[in-house]
């Protein structure tokens, strides 16, 4: 991990299209930006969401975190939107695999910003990690999102944590308990989207990711 910057924080909420196009989407982000506060990041994953709705959600949360203090409110991702996340001043930019070269985007963005990006076991030996702050690796699990993916081999995400310079975020079909096992085998956090935008209570549900982290923390 390159020094200067904090760690990325344990919890990623993926934020897609449907809450960002959401003509009420304050009132959806703003509980989970809440009950997350700082140990959380909300990753805004727009796909087919404009460029234009991007930036006003990623403004307004910006916005919401200066007046709330900053440093008890949820750092603020841009996914693969460089431009974007610069016009509103983002905390940090999160790579796809079709993304640009991190180190086009690491001299974009300056040595401020944290930078992540998605790998897959093999492609972590590419030494992406030498030039991010943290990874998020899967899918580890099935999952719906990605009907056509097949989950790694537990042993494939052992293997990448002991290797990898950066810090570990699993993503694909994790629940609190599986967050709890993945954080006692080396972890750094999950990344998680069904499991928070899907829940009865959102809010309630970023708690219990936390707690889950907590409780496998050796």
């Amino acid at each position: 991990m390159t020094t200067g910057r904090p760690p990325p924080p344990r919890l990623h909420v993926l934020v897609p299209d449907p809450v960002l196009q959401d003509a009420d989407y304050r009132a959806r982000l703003g509980p989970v930006a809440e009950a997350g506060g700082v140990a959380t990041a909300l990753q805004l994953r727009a796909r087919r969401t404009s460029a234009r709705r991007l930036h006003e959600v990623a403004e307004w949360l910006m916005e919401r975190a200066g007046r709330g203090g900053g440093d008890g409110c949820p750092t603020v991702v841009v996914n693969d939107r460089v431009d974007v996340a610069l016009a509103v001043g983002a905390d940090g930019v999160h790579l796809r695999e079709d993304s640009m070269p991190p180190r086009d985007a690491r001299a974009l963005v300056g040595p401020s910003v944290l930078l992540g990006r998605s790998v897959h076991a093999k492609e972590a030996a590419r030494a992406f990690d030498r030039q991010v702050d943290y990874l998020i690796l899967g899918a580890v699990f099935a999952t719906r999102s990605h009907p056509g993916r097949a989950p790694l081999d537990p042993r494939a995400v052992t293997t990448v944590v002991e290797r990898s310079r950066a810090p570990v975020v699993a993503v694909g079909g994790i629940d609190p308990a599986r967050a709890t096992s993945l954080a006692r085998n080396g972890v750094h956090g999950v990344a998680v989207m069904s499991g928070v935008w899907q829940a009865r209570d959102p809010a309630r549900a970023v708690a219990r990711y936390l707690e889950a982290l907590i409780e496998g923390t050796p």
